[in-house]
């Protein structure tokens, strides 16, 4: 299957709560349309990564699926085990 996975963490291991106006956001390029808003302040609280989402192919179709799974991490390699139970 053919898989891409969405993250977003903070190097700096700065919660995102503190960081003012973040977001995550992911548009189709072709329509413009907006597919998943995630507003990391408001929701941020303490955690520092985040697995968005997953964008996959079922058959001839691309399909996503929003994930929104809150993690400690700096570097998306840190995330790799928790990733591994999305694919």
């Amino acid at each position: 299957m053919e898989t891409l996975v969405f993250t977003v963490t903070s190097p700096e291991e700065e919660p995102f709560a503190a960081i003012p106006h973040a977001f995550c956001l992911l548009v189709d390029s072709i329509s413009d349309a907006e597919l998943f808003r995630y507003d990391l302040t408001i929701e941020g609280d303490d955690y520092t990564a985040l697995i968005v989402a997953k964008l996959y192919r079922d058959g001839d179709e691309w399909k996503l699926q929003p994930i929104g799974e809150r993690a400690q991490a700096r570097h998306h390699e840190q995330l790799l085990p928790l990733i591994q139970t999305y694919l």
